[in-house]
């Protein structure tokens, strides 16, 4: 019982943060370290073609947004920068969706094989008890 608690925990932890973060929980560091290591990159890969795509707009646009009064953000200035980040995105969807789409099903499959590695994690932590429990 406290395996099955344990396996939905970190699914659950899992489809939360991101894969790797439910192998933090289950104490698998090589496996935990694989999947998070290889989500970044993923990520330092949509953000660096993000960035060189759309270019100088891009960075202007996140520095008028972050050199914003907090109290701004909540009048009509902050929808200003936020409406033209989201222009700059969107634009860059439409110019790149077949790398969107590759980016996409590769992110997806990592998390979905993360969670499938918890299951069979689990799986073979259960049959190891119950061929302790034979032996015993």
């Amino acid at each position: 019982m406290k395996n099955k608690i344990l396996f939905l925990l970190a699914s659950f932890v899992t489809l939360l943060l991101g894969p790797g973060a439910g192998h933090l929980i289950v104490k698998e560091w090589k496996k935990a370290t694989l999947f998070i290591s290889i989500s970044l990159f993923l990520l330092v890969i949509l953000s660096f073609k993000f960035v060189s795509s759309v270019g100088h707009e891009t960075l202007s646009a996140i520095e008028s947004f972050q050199n914003m009064d907090p109290l701004a953000l909540m009048g009509t200035g902050g929808n200003a920068s936020l409406e033209q980040f989201k222009e700059i995105f969107y634009k860059f969807k439409e110019e790149n969706s077949t790398f969107m789409l590759m980016f996409n099903i590769s992110f997806a499959a990592l998390w979905a094989y993360a969670i499938y590695d918890l299951f069979n994690f689990m799986k073979k932590k259960e049959a190891e008890k119950t061929q302790s429990d034979l032996e015993d």
